[in-house]
This record gives structure tokens, C-alpha cells and sequence, in this order.
């Protein structure tokens, strides 16, 4: 099981060269880099952060593995997007995991009062975090882990799991969101395969 879990079906070659394609690797101007993300930029260029891609791909995988390992120990994950451009990117990967979704305005007392109309998640997955931080804050109250993308104008480790990459691109968060529900949907798998040999 150990095998399957730490395969990821994308090679990481084709990952890396996704992720450079579609300008992911792209920061904010490097006034507004926040200095704590130093370790995780390549450079600059033209006055603009450019990330790590082997990084991006590497804390990718480490938020994959802790979506297994919660999905493999019967936990649960919620989607979550308020912002319009990324309603229907988030809803996609949902349904391709068979998890849940939250897409509509996130006020606060959602988590704290038990106003979802589902069973509070073990894990939160945030499009954004600059549009989301209600949700952040919520959970940070709850101690619910939040896995999202963390661009250069944000301070350091806001969310519990965090991949390094603009967040201001489509491109990103598709990619980011492919890795780990490649990763849900194993875990869904072996669940499944283990139930017909018990």
C-alpha cells in the first residue's frame, strides 16, 4: 500500500513543465514579497518573484499525502471557493473526488455555530486565501486544517499546508487541485479494493 500511496500519476517532469507553462511560477512585483517566502522563490525578473517550480511540486505532494492519509482514515474534505473565477474550478474537483463543496459567500459562524448543513471536515481546501480568510479564520478557531496555495504577497504558513505559486491564475489552482485529488481519489481506491478482501 505504502507503494501505490507515494506514486503520483502525473510524472514529475510533466508537473514541473505544467507548472512553468502556464506561468504559475509567476509572484507579485517584489515590493509586496513577504520576506518569510524567500526560500521558496527562484528569483526575479523584471522586478517579479518568480517561485520555485521543484518546490511548488514538492509542498504539493506533502498537502497530497495529508489528504490521503485523511480520506484512507475515513475523514472527510470540504472545497471551498467564494470568489466567482474560481466557482466552477472548484466545483470540477470536487465532484471528481467525491467530496463536498461550499462555493456561495462564506460568512463568519458558518463552522463556529454549526450552520453548515453538512458534517464539519476534517480538512478545508481554500481557491484563495485573500478572498477566503473568513474561512481561515474559522478554522484556525476550530483547528481545522486549511490546504491552500500561498502567493508572494502573503505572510508565511496562513494556511496548516501550503504549495508556493500564484494564486491569481487559473492555471495554478487547476494544478495544485489535480494533485490532490489524484492523491483523494487513490486513497478512495484502496479503501474500496481493501473492503472486497475483508
Amino acid at each position: 500500500m505504502g507503494i501505490i500511496a507515494n506514486k503520483i500519476f502525473i510524472p514529475k517532469e510533466k508537473q514541473i513543465s505544467d507548472f512553468l507553462l502556464s506561468q504559475s511560477c509567476w509572484g507579485h512585483k517584489k515590493q509586496y514579497l513577504k520576506h518569510s517566502l524567500n526560500k521558496h522563490v527562484l528569483g526575479l525578473k523584471n522586478d517579479f518573484v518568480i517561485f520555485n517550480s521543484e518546490h511548488f511540486l514538492e509542498y504539493s505532494v506533502r498537502c497530497s499525502f495529508f489528504c490521503f492519509n485523511t480520506i484512507n482514515n475515513g475523514g472527510s474534505i470540504l472545497f471551498v471557493s467564494s470568489h466567482d473565477d474560481y466557482k466552477r474550478l472548484t466545483l470540477f474537483f470536487t465532484l471528481r473526488s467525491f467530496q463536498r463543496f461550499y462555493i456561495d459567500k462564506w460568512f463568519g459562524g458558518l463552522i463556529t455555530n454549526n450552520l453548515l448543513d453538512v458534517k464539519t471536515p476534517d480538512i478545508f481546501v481554500v481557491s484563495n486565501l485573500k478572498y477566503d480568510t473568513y474561512v481561515l479564520k474559522e478554522a484556525c478557531k476550530k483547528l481545522i486544517p486549511v490546504i491552500s496555495i500561498e502567493d508572494s504577497d502573503h505572510p508565511l504558513n496562513k494556511s496548516f499546508y501550503s504549495a508556493f505559486a500564484s494564486d491569481d491564475r487559473k492555471d495554478s489552482i487547476y494544478l495544485f487541485y489535480t494533485i490532490l485529488t489524484d492523491s483523494i481519489i487513490k486513497s478512495l481506491l484502496i479503501k474500496y479494493s481493501n473492503s472486497l478482501y475483508k
